[in-house]
């Protein structure tokens, strides 16, 4: 499972989620996922693995944590989630997803191959489609 997000700048993020390394989210440089904006405290919020779940708890924070849109203090987060602090949104995600640079390497395999660029694109139209 993955946490993403969109910097103050737009560059999309990704963080992996692991059991043995708890995550904070805040205003401050020393929280895991740095978030620019006023109204996130400090440190604002975590993530870590309990009883066999990532569980999002609110560290105190003055605006509050939401999941879904609904205020939480401590709350178990799923694939599909968003969270909320700030103006910031971050979404709870399946999996990493491939850079520039992949995308581009496996297009040029594929055309390598005898893959015409009208039927790369075809396809992937039809995956973003289905998500």
């Amino acid at each position: 499972m993955i946490i993403s997000y969109r910097t103050s700048d737009g560059l999309r993020q990704e963080f992996k989620l692991q059991d043995d390394c708890p995550l904070t989210i805040g205003r401050s440089q020393e929280a895991d996922i740095p978030i620019v904006d006023d109204k996130v405290s400090r440190l604002h919020c975590g993530i870590r693995y309990e009883n066999d779940e990532y569980v999002l708890k609110d560290l105190g924070s003055r605006n509050g944590t939401y999941l879904n849109e609904v205020k939480i203090e401590r709350h178990p987060i799923h694939i599909g989630d968003k969270i909320r602090v700030g103006s910031a949104i971050l979404k709870i995600e399946k999996e990493m997803t491939k850079g520039t640079q992949t995308v581009l390497r496996e297009v040029e395999d594929e055309m390598a191959k005898g893959k015409g660029y009208s039927t790369i694109l075809r396809e992937i139209v039809n995956t973003a489609e289905n998500d």
